[in-house]
């Protein structure tokens, strides 16, 4: 579908490119030129969860440029082509290097751009102006192959198989410095860089949970290496906030690992390609400069030197990336060249070169130009939000559920910043469930999601309500959570640093993922069964207004203005409706109600009961979230963790790192 789309647009511009007297084949270059331009440059937006506008702008570029590098070297090789643009042997080769793409962006067109360079070296157009040619040939061959393995090697089988025989970044020789008493005093690129160069010698252990292999495997560059206890020590005495950031960090490295090419880059072939690269087109350059250009159409020359310098732009720009960026540190780390290891790291100078790269960096955050385009690799902090509650109230007496209307005024999910008591809680849940010893040998929790929650608090198992699939769950807890905070008064609470305020995110976060983000919940689907609870509550609420609405209500008009905030505020309306579920006990019998509901009602009854009797229902409801929190990180296939890095990474991929370099540490 997504291809069709392309395949329109690109038909579309080239038609009314054709109209403009033949100016069609520069067009088409130039055009996938700027493509290739705006990838390079906007590619990095894929890590953050807000990219709006860019993300659109990305996908289309990223769609278009293929495509447009298919037409324009067909529309190279036409005869007529031949005859009016006898530069076509110099752009063809230039196509070539646009298809093997950026270096942050991965996901048979040599022959046609052979048989173009065939047709013009043949006739003879001069010794420096085929030595060019032939140049750019070379090195766009060269950049479209390394595409394609970069795509290959992005596969979790072949980064499976490389865990096992790739030694871990050493480097914690550099790394024995401490973050300042006074941390970095808002310094967010001296921070960043800290973080990143950590991350580089824990990521073994983050890639060896994406591909799930054991970092335990025997491995001769394994040895001394001292195993990921200490660093991670270390950051749990600097407290949640510094542990959280490193997660961040290694999961950055592993979106480059699968979503550009690193793999390739970051190897001493790949720096010598982009060496040889930017060397290749400036002689090109210069060899055109000092070729003559006197039997050649002036708008052809112009054409040529403006993709001569674009791709002067490109490469020197990929080569300086790989060369400063900290995966060269990694790099250096793990080369078996001791010699260059000594050169460039004990000399100081990749600290220097580093500190020049941070300074642009502190630059760009103080200007603001790093927010623009999403430069930094830190984790957007936001979790998604959605109340079951919230959606139900939504309707009146005509249920508007697939009313345009209705879903333009109003949104289904919203997002807040995760909490720092949801950080705290979870960081001390994870420490407990290792040091209870409720992971089995390969990470994998084994108490019943709620479980060891309930257990601890004497809560009864069965009155609990756990369900059979972590869906039927999180439904029935959700009703019940948000029912129980409506008797204590405490739904509308807005502040989130209290065990109420961390546990509506923590209730709303996991309705948000079985609503938006159903691959991020493990096992069976339950659609339906959230299909049908959501009907029930609705109809309920559809009860309860009657005979109070406005005459209005009869249309969709009315059912608009009972959306606006004139009528009832949303946590009014969900107040609302959590209080008649609990107090109209007679009108929710088993015939009338779906039994989540009821399940839901009657568990609440228990929690209110309970906070009656011991004043702790909060704190149970809180661990029982927070194990379920933990629970669906560390069960969700590692698939769809690798799949949601490249739409902004989610909160339980944080989550589900944590528990395995604490389970790591414990070994």
């Amino acid at each position: 579908m997504q291809e069709t789309a392309s395949a329109v647009i690109l038909a579309v511009i080239w038609r009314l490119v054709s109209l403009w007297n033949g100016w069609s084949t520069q067009f088409l270059v130039l055009f996938s030129l700027v493509l290739q331009v705006v990838l390079l440059f906007l590619a990095g937006v894929r890590r953050h969860k807000d990219g709006g506008t860019l993300i659109g702008i990305l996908w289309l570029a990223y769609q278009l440029a293929d495509y447009t590098t298919t037409y324009a070297l067909g529309n190279l090789g036409a005869s007529s082509a031949l005859r009016e643009h006898q530069l076509v042997a110099f752009w063809a080769p230039f196509l070539l290097l646009h298809l093997g793409g950026p270096d942050n962006i991965a996901a048979y067109e040599a022959l046609g751009a052979g048989y173009i360079l065939y047709k013009h070296f043949s006739r003879g157009d001069g010794t420096f102006f085929s030595l060019a040619a032939a140049f750019m040939a070379v090195i766009g061959f060269i950049k479209s192959l390394e595409k394609t393995l970069a795509l290959r090697r992005a596969n979790l089988s072949i980064i499976r198989d490389s865990v096992r025989t790739e030694a871990p970044a050493k480097c914690t020789y550099s790394l024995e410095y401490e973050v300042p008493q006074r941390g970095f005093n808002g310094d967010t690129a001296q921070e960043e860089e800290f973080f990143k160069r950590h991350a580089h010698t824990l990521f073994h252990v983050c890639k060896s949970a994406v591909v799930d292999s054991s970092v335990d495997d025997e491995h001769p560059n394994r040895t001394n290496h001292g195993g990921p206890d200490r660093l991670l020590r270390g950051f749990t005495e600097k407290g949640t906030k510094y542990r959280w950031k490193l997660m961040e960090m290694e999961l950055s490295l592993m979106y480059d690992i699968l979503y550009t090419k690193a793999a390739m880059i970051h190897t001493l072939p790949g720096y010598c390609i982009r060496v040889a690269s930017s060397l290749a087109v400036a002689a090109s350059l210069l060899l055109f400069w000092f070729s003559g250009k006197a039997r050649y159409n002036r708008v052809d020359v112009v054409v040529t030197y403006i993709l001569l310098g674009g791709a002067l732009l490109l490469e020197t720009t990929s080569l300086l990336r790989a060369v400063f960026s900290t995966w060269t540190f990694a790099f250096l780390c793990t080369t078996r060249w001791s010699c260059l290891r000594h050169a460039v790291l004990f000399s100081g100078r990749w600290d220097q070169l580093r500190h020049v790269v941070v300074s642009i960096h502190r630059v760009a955050y103080i200007t603001g130009i790093a927010g623009c385009f999403r430069l930094s690799r830190r984790w957007h902090g936001t979790m998604g939000q959605c109340s079951m509650l919230d959606m139900c109230t939504l309707w009146g007496t005509h249920r508007p559920l697939s009313s345009i209307w209705a879903r333009m005024l109003y949104s289904r999910v919203w997002t807040v910043n995760v909490p720092e008591t949801v950080k705290d809680r979870v960081v001390k849940h994870i420490a407990s469930i290792v040091k209870k010893g409720d992971m089995n040998t390969l990470g994998v929790i084994r108490t019943h999601w709620g479980k060891a929650a309930l257990e601890y608090h004497g809560f009864d198992i069965i009155e609990a309500r756990l369900g059979a699939e972590l869906q039927e769950a999180i439904i029935i807890w959700h009703i019940a959570t948000d029912i129980l905070l409506a008797e204590l008064g405490k739904l509308r609470t807005k502040d989130t640093e209290t065990d109420v305020g961390a546990i509506k995110a923590i209730s709303y976060y996991m309705m948000f993922l079985l609503v938006q983000r159903p691959a991020m919940l493990p096992g069976l689907a339950q659609i339906k069964l959230y299909q049908r609870t959501e009907k029930t509550l609705s109809d309920e609420w559809k009860r309860a207004i009657e005979g109070s609405a406005p005459t209005l209500s009869s249309s969709w008009i009315g059912s608009i203005y009972m959306t606006s905030p004139n009528f009832h505020s949303r946590l009014q309306r969900r107040e609302q409706l959590a209080m008649r579920l609990l107090n109209d006990k007679p009108e929710l019998d088993e015939y009338g109600i779906s039994s989540r509901v009821r399940f839901g009602v009657d568990l609440s009854q228990k929690l209110v009961d309970r906070e009656v009797e011991r004043k702790d229902s909060v704190r149970v409801v809180l661990d029982v979230w927070t194990d379920i929190l933990v629970y669906t990180a560390n069960r969700c296939s590692r698939e769809a963790h690798a799949k949601q890095l490249s739409r902004g990474g989610e909160l339980t991929t944080i989550i589900w790192l944590m528990a395995e370099h604490r389970h790591q540490a414990s070994g």
